[in-house]
């Protein structure tokens, strides 16, 4: 008898399951698509759900749309609604494809009709799939995707977004361009090369490239180029595991991706962020339309100037684990990577094979409440005034409005709570700022019982008499700044070079102030100096095969692998 009960139950599983599979849709857009049919417009001549053209005649065909817009605008009075349902496919082809109203001068625009104008004419939130079938907007390369292969959707006409996902649960994105095709700007003073107009009538532009909420999660974004965007490129907290690989997030106005929505909103506790084989590059900065530079920042702007530029930003009353691995973060107007707002909650930080470099602040920064920070086979290069002089491949105007260059005063700053931890192994890390590292205590009365582990890693400094007004002095970049003690400081098999005020002396056996001995070793006599810096070690190198053995960390920056024991090179980089 219980043996027939099992089998009954399997079956009326299996039952339950098996709609849901098979129910799912693939919906297509494409240019020789038609206008969408519904219950609401009778004259629509296609369904959405077949890639094919429309034939030219009669109305309800099996063929696919001719506009993104109308997988949830029918164009009916009021009805923004996706036609498509949890767990569908959505094909895009072709393009690029506007979002928002056709044009500006009135709030009379056929899209979104009987909405709240041009601002809103966003889509609504994505209907959820599963965690066995996730709903997929994908564009058509998304198999076999590359830097110049994507299908782009364009934000215009102050559109606040040109994807929404706050509230996307069970969602895929894949291989999209997010841009819009106009460089006025909405942040900085003098506004370069021209404001934008967000009053009738309106200039064709958008806020941001994506939006997020503290219903957002199990979102995984992939092959994606988020840029030229007047605010954010991704802007909300989250509020469970968000992933974004091979990302690229760009030239956007006030900063890359910020978690602030501006009201400081806390985050759900199982709130994770994957950032894997991506780059945040030159936020702050506002992009050239057309795009004729290599690098195309028109503009940029700090918070002295009207603008902001983290390429990661967090807000207070924050709480989120973090893994990044393999990405990189540049020329943003002030931090580049920062987290330092983290201060809610117990969380853990894994930031491995990494680079940053020419940020306008710090370049990573983290908060108390990671209670386990791993900081492993990084690669930094604290030039923190670079972007005060001018950039090969970018216009001659990107730095006219900048200011605040080394605002933070340091290149990495971290913070601990009582009983945290923080391993930080096999980095290589060459700068001119007042400090090297810049670390804090966040408990009234100490971290006694926190562990800060500092080992395999080479600290080179350059002497630059750029910093003197924030804090440099003459003999090169500080080292470790304790702003409270750390009750236990492990440090072993470090290489100190042109650091400030370190008596090599007392720094025992295993720690040595000596030349590392790079490849390429630039004296440092201007910015450029430093932009072709090889971190790699020469023959003869002290690092070489003179680190402690860290079993944990098996492979080095660019996945070479680690010795099994003993022989580690000390630095990012084995030789």
């Amino acid at each position: 008898m219980k043996t027939r009960y099992k089998v009954l139950w399997s079956f009326l599983l299996l039952v339950v399951i098996l709609p849901l599979s098979l129910s799912a849709e693939t919906w297509y857009v494409r240019r020789d698509g038609g206008t969408r049919y519904s219950a609401n417009s009778h004259n629509g001549q296609c369904d959405g759900k077949a890639d094919a053209a429309y034939r030219g005649k009669g109305t309800n065909q099996h063929c696919a749309f001719n506009d993104y817009r109308f997988l949830y605008d029918d164009q009916s009075y009021g009805n923004k609604a996706w036609v498509i349902a949890g767990g569908d496919t959505v094909i895009l082809r072709g393009g690029p494809w506007r979002v928002g109203f056709n044009q500006g001068q009135n709030s009379g625009d056929k899209w979104c009709a009987g909405g709240s104008g041009p601002y809103d004419c966003i889509n609504p939130t994505v209907p959820a799939g599963t965690a066995a079938q996730h709903t997929r907007i994908l564009g058509e390369n998304y198999a076999s995707c590359n830097a110049t292969n994507k299908t782009q959707l364009f934000g215009g006409f102050a559109v606040l977004a040109a994807l929404n996902l706050s509230g996307a649960k069970y969602v895929d994105v894949a291989c999209l361009e997010i841009t819009r095709h106009s460089q006025c700007i909405r942040h900085g003073s003098p506004a370069f090369p021209s404001g934008c107009s967000s009053s009738y009538p309106l200039d064709d532009f958008d806020s941001s490239g994506i939006t997020t909420d503290t219903a957002t999660h199990d979102l995984t974004m992939t092959d994606l180029w988020i840029h030229g965007h007047t605010d954010r490129g991704i802007i909300g907290p989250i509020g469970g595991v968000v992933t974004c690989q091979r990302c690229v997030i760009s030239y956007n106005g006030m900063g890359g991706w910020d978690f602030d929505d501006g009201r400081s909103t806390p985050f759900t506790a199982d709130a994770v962020w994957s950032f894997l084989d991506s780059t945040i590059e030159w936020n702050g900065c506002n992009q050239e339309y057309p795009i004729t530079h290599p690098n195309p920042a028109i503009s940029c702007y700090g918070q002295s100037s009207g603008g902001y530029g983290d390429g990661v930003g967090t807000s207070a009353n924050t709480g989120l684990s973090v893994n990044i691995d393999h990405s990189t973060f540049r020329y943003n107007t002030q931090d580049g990577l920062d987290l330092g707002h983290i201060d809610t909650g117990k969380h853990f930080l894994n930031i491995t094979n990494s680079t940053a470099y020419g940020n306008g602040g710090g370049q990573f920064k983290w908060g108390g409440n990671f209670t386990s920070a791993t900081f492993v086979n990084n690669i930094v290069l604290g030039n923190c005034h670079r972007m005060a002089l001018p950039i090969p491949g970018t216009p001659s105007t990107f730095n006219a409005n900048l200011q605040d260059f080394c605002r933070a005063e340091d290149t990495l700053s971290f913070n601990f709570r009582q009983g945290g931890t923080a391993l930080i192994a096999n980095n290589t890390i060459v700068n001119y700022a007042p400090a090297t590292f810049d670390i804090d205590c966040w408990e009234e009365h100490g971290c006694s019982a926190s562990t800060l582990t500092i080992k395999n890693n080479i600290i080179f400094g350059y002497e630059n008499p750029m910093t003197y007004n924030l804090g440099g002095k003459p003999g090169g970049p500080g080292g470790l700044f304790f702003q409270k003690p750390i009750g236990n400081v492990v440090r072993s098999n470090n290489i100190f070079y042109g650091i400030r005020g370190l008596r090599c002396v007392t720094l025992g056996r295993t720690e040595h102030c000596d030349d590392p001995k790079f490849v390429s070793e630039p004296r440092f006599a201007n910015e450029q100096d430093l932009d072709n810096f090889n971190f790699h070690l020469a023959p003869g190198s002290p690092a070489l095969h003179s680190g402690a053995n860290i079993p944990e960390i098996k492979t080095d920056h660019d996945g070479r692998p680690r010795p099994t024991s003993g022989g580690y090179t000390i630095g990012a980089l084995e030789n």
